[in-house]
């Protein structure tokens, strides 16, 4: 089936913290944030352990075409300021093996999150690279500003969204868009929450685009 197209003809693109990167390969991009606008605290850390499944779809056809599992690390500098760090490891499901190299890659992305209006809406800007077998690290770099807004229903159950752009560092790559929809659940937020989500990337330039649907577990301790 087709892909979306990209200048250059970038087979993969790897996105980490909302971030993005293209190399050439046979992955694409998990594109997810499984977070909210809500700030971890000061002298708090949340870590949160994911998983993604990536579809493509194009000229009505949709395809499953890649796996991801990740970590994400949130630490609250100040109470309006946050530190995420990101780490990914990405692969094809139909290599046959998840370790298989060519098959495979690796991404990892940081960057600050600031609260703009309380528990509510806050922005995140993360940079990030990519790394593993035939990936060029200095060819991989991007920034990927994203909006998150929140909507608080009660101490057990909010609405997250997002949107970002996916801004490479290198101008001959294509600038891509993603929204998400998420929730979390949970007995108490401020502690633990379930974190299902769902995603669209697209390029404006393309006549396709990819879902995502994954699933995180935010775990909270601190102060």
């Amino acid at each position: 089936m087709r892909k979306p197209e990209h200048r250059g003809k970038l087979g993969l693109a790897i996105f980490v913290l909302g971030m993005a990167v293209g190399t050439a390969a046979c992955l694409v991009p998990p594109f997810s944030d499984l977070q909210g606008a809500k700030m971890a605290g000061k002298g708090r850390v949340e870590l949160t352990p994911h998983g993604s499944l990536i579809l493509s779809s194009s000229e009505g056809e949709t395809d499953h075409i890649q796996n991801n599992f990740g970590l994400q690390a949130a630490a609250g500098i100040a109470n309006f300021l946050d530190l995420r760090l990101r780490y990914e490891y990405l692969y094809h499901p139909d290599s046959g093996d998840m370790y298989d190299n060519s098959f495979s890659g690796h991404v990892f992305g940081f960057g600050p999150k600031f609260s703009l209006v309380k528990d509510h809406l806050a922005v995140f800007l993360p940079v990030g690279f990519a790394f593993g077998e035939n990936i060029e690290v200095e060819e991989t770099w991007e920034f990927h500003p994203t909006v998150l807004l929140t909507f608080p229903v009660s101490d057990a159950f909010e609405v997250n969204t997002s949107a970002k752009a996916l801004i490479p560092f290198r101008e001959e790559q294509n600038t891509t868009y993603a929204v998400n929809l998420g929730f979390g659940i949970s007995q108490d937020l401020r502690r633990w929450a379930l974190r299902p989500e769902v995603g669209i990337l697209f390029d404006t330039e393309g006549d396709g685009f990819y879902l995502h649907f994954s699933l995180g577990f935010t775990y909270a301790f601190g102060k």
